[in-house]
């Protein structure tokens, strides 16, 4: 399980799929878990935690 931060909108979306889920701990609005045994494209994820590591900076 990876918690990363992301914009509101894309984690709305991005909980629609699956292996994304509302974050454990973190505040929902702005955070996602992501379950790195389901996820297929890399890249996708690659963006994902170099858009949360520039938000949290």
């Amino acid at each position: 399980i990876l918690d990363l931060k992301v914009d509101p909108e894309l984690g709305g979306i991005l909980r629609g799929k699956e292996g994304y889920f509302p974050a454990y701990h973190m505040n929902k609005e702005h955070w996602i878990s992501v379950d790195l045994r389901k996820i297929e494209k890399l890249d996708e994820l690659a963006g994902l935690i170099d858009g949360s590591f520039k938000s949290t900076q």
